[in-house]
């Protein structure tokens, strides 16, 4: 993975990188054919004020989420969870909500 500091043009003929953290410099062909635009990372996801579904024969639920990503941009999914998840996530939810009741005075 790199970050592209020259572009093919007038004074480079291959784009030229180097790793994010800076480092050794290594070039690419000038058609781009080997190069990948690296999606930007998660940072975290939130539910979205919709219903969640429950499939009775898949035995899934389904949340809507937005996904958050580092560049500031958002998508919109889903949170897909078996029956065993389901039941783990009720527990982990409600210690949540102890916790939070646990620090206010």
């Amino acid at each position: 993975m790199g970050v592209v500091v020259t572009l093919p043009g007038e004074e480079a003929a291959t784009y030229h990188l180097r790793p994010p953290g800076g480092g050794d410099e290594w070039s690419a062909p000038a058609d781009g054919t080997t190069l990948r635009p690296v999606p930007a990372a998660v940072t975290h996801i939130t539910p979205t004020p919709r219903d969640v579904v429950y499939d009775q024969r898949a035995e899934q639920g389904a949340m809507p989420v937005e996904v958050h990503y580092e560049d500031g941009g958002t998508a919109e999914s889903v949170l897909v969870f078996t029956v065993a998840q389901l039941e783990r996530c009720t527990g982990q939810l409600q210690r949540i909500i102890e916790l939070r009741k646990d620090g206010q005075p």
